[in-house]
């Protein structure tokens, strides 16, 4: 038998183990046979044998003779691995639902923190109304920041005049020995005025980073204070500055493990995961997967929606879809949902930290 050149991972999702699937593979090839011949077929011990019969045994695709107790027989796959997929993708809905569920209760949850914040004066939190509002704090908490400043860069590009503005705040840090760390959107390494500021801030010890997606916008000032916006969707309806310790603990902890898995910027990708999906393909698939709209994925990649719809379509292509139920249907059964905080290899990069 042939072992090196089968898929062992295709199955996966619906509960086999590897050598489970080997085994039922074995089997769809001699439907009935006895253990120790099965064995013998797969060049294994007759133990490491038993346990992957076991597991397909416990998941019904195989059963005893009634005849021969002896002699192991394949149920059809038909009666047996279709109804365990049908099974698996409704797990998937249910899990798809419970989602969304969970990003409506975060926003209702973010938007009662507001309103306390407004209506109590909660020491630890200072509600900014207003674009200049929120800028002119900026600018206070930046200068009043003495060893670390950390951030989320989420949205398209910044203009040259904002890049501009931005730069002398960023002197005045660096030369001051604060160690700045900025996680990027992967799309703004293509964006030449972007990418000249990071080179910029990169020379003068900076460490600059990417990933695919981004939850929102974020500063976080010598992990003491943190400012988000109150609507992660509209930023012009101002910000929070949150000095609370458990929240500050809790959204340094969101930006450190997302710094784990960015990389640095405008450095060679490390390729497509185990199924073929590149990084923004991923968080494609996870945001409309959420029940996202094409305008939101296209905000939270920092691309035009015109860029997005290209890449879903790209994505309905490869899934062989003619709808987005269809192509809902056809990534649940390729396992693209699964797995998703380790949705890449961890990149290769010179930046140590």
């Amino acid at each position: 038998m042939r072992r090196g050149s089968l898929d062992t991972h295709m199955l996966r999702p619906l509960g086999l183990s590897a050598d489970a699937e080997l085994t039922y593979r074995c089997l769809v090839q001699q439907p009935r046979t006895e253990l120790q011949p099965l064995a013998e077929r797969l060049g294994w011990p007759l133990e490491r044998t038993e346990a992957g019969v076991a597991d397909l045994l416990e998941l019904g695709l195989v059963r005893f003779s009634w005849e021969n107790p002896r002699e192991l027989h394949l149920v059809s796959p038909e009666a047996s691995l279709v109804p365990l997929l049908n099974q698996h993708e409704l797990v998937l809905l249910d899990r798809q639902k419970e989602v969304v569920a969970s990003r409506v209760a975060i926003e209702q949850i973010l938007t009662e923190y507001g309103d306390r914040v407004a209506n109590s004066g909660y020491a630890d939190a200072e509600r900014l109304v207003g674009v200049d509002n929120v800028r002119l704090r900026l600018e206070a908490l930046i200068s009043e920041v003495e060893f670390e400043l950390l951030g989320f860069s989420d949205g398209g590009p910044q203009s040259e005049e904002s890049l501009a503005a931005a730069r002398p705040l960023d002197q005045a840090l660096l030369c001051r020995g604060v160690q700045i760390r900025g996680i990027y959107l992967e799309s703004l390494v293509n964006d030449g005025h972007t990418a000249r500021y990071v080179d910029w801030l990169s020379e003068r010890g900076a460490r600059i980073r990417t990933v695919a997606t981004l939850p929102l916008r974020m500063i976080v000032a010598d992990r003491k204070a943190v400012l988000v916006p109150m609507d992660a969707t509209d930023s012009s309806q101002g910000a929070l500055l949150i000095r609370d310790a458990g929240v500050v603990a809790a959204l340094l902890a969101l930006f450190e493990v997302i710094w784990e898995q960015s990389s640095v910027f405008g450095a060679r990708r490390t390729g497509r995961d185990e199924v073929g999906l590149s990084r923004q393909e991923r968080a494609v698939v996870r945001l409309l997967a959420e029940g996202h709209t094409d305008d939101v994925v296209a905000r939270r990649l920092g691309v035009s929606v015109r860029t997005c719809r290209r890449l879903v379509a790209d994505l309905m292509i490869r899934l062989d879809a003619h709808s987005r139920f269809q192509a809902g249907v056809a990534v649940m059964r390729a396992g693209w949902l699964l797995d998703d905080d380790s949705l890449m290899p961890a990149p290769v990069s010179s930046d140590s930290a």
